[in-house]
């Protein structure tokens, strides 16, 4: 992972890609979906690790949730802060030393960057470390049985693949219990979420753009077939 002086430009790609707008519904339907599963309420002190552009940090704002993230990229954090969002500015693993602990610590997007399974171990451990006792931890993450080949398509730097039975196993094997969830597909469960989830991956889009790299259209028409994916959302508790 990239030194604290390389913090500047750390996933600069990713900010400087702006989202269209039915992008960006799709996004925020799927955090207001992560919100309420995780049974966030007024007064809730949460942690995100790897907010991004903060959609889920503008909910938990608006809700009157205590919010906090942790940010490596210098853009986005000090967007975050301007918002209003307590941001510590931070490359995980490790988690950052905190005397704060959390009603919920939230990863959306995130765990498929660990390096290798011992990196998503550690981190999840620290979690439960950081967490009040029944506090959850939330994980939503591509399922690559769904992604196949755009698991690492899509994202330089994918490593750690995220499937149900890993995901599970690992929040077992980080000491959480009442392991819960399901799957998701843009902001749709179920059923549909299943239809769409398994149309999607065959659409052409993602080899266009290897085909097109520079190809402005089909980039753009590729990240919405990416939010159809199926994607993985998942909790673990604390004991007590």
């Amino acid at each position: 992972m990239p030194q604290d002086t390389e913090r500047s430009t750390f996933y600069n790609h990713f900010s400087r890609d702006n989202p269209t707008k039915l992008g960006n519904w799709l996004v925020m339907g799927l955090a207001k979906r992560i919100f309420k599963f995780a049974q966030l309420k007024r007064g809730h002190r949460v942690l995100e690790i790897g907010p991004g552009r903060g959609v889920f940090a503008n909910i938990c704002i608006s809700e009157g949730v205590d919010y906090w993230a942790i940010e490596p990229n210098e853009q986005m954090a000090e967007s975050l802060k301007k918002r209003g969002a307590n941001v510590i500015s931070a490359i995980v693993p490790p988690l950052p030393r905190t005397d704060k602990t959390f009603d919920v610590v939230v990863m959306i997007n995130v765990m498929e960057h660990m390096n290798n399974m011992q990196d998503a171990l550690q981190l999840s451990r620290e979690v439960k470390g950081v967490l009040k006792p029944k506090g959850k931890f939330v994980i939503c993450s591509p399922d690559y049985m769904n992604w196949r080949h755009h698991f690492f398509l899509s994202d330089f730097s994918h490593n750690y693949i995220t499937t149900w039975r890993r995901i599970h196993g690992l929040l077992i094997s980080a000491g959480f219990e009442n392991v819960d969830g399901g799957y998701q597909s843009g902001p749709f469960r179920g059923v549909m979420c299943f239809l769409l989830s398994a149309l999607t991956p065959w659409l052409p889009f993602g080899y266009l753009t290897v085909i097109l790299p520079k190809n402005k259209l089909f980039h753009k028409l590729y990240k919405i077939q990416l939010t159809f994916l199926r994607k993985i959302v998942i909790l673990g508790e604390k004991p007590v």
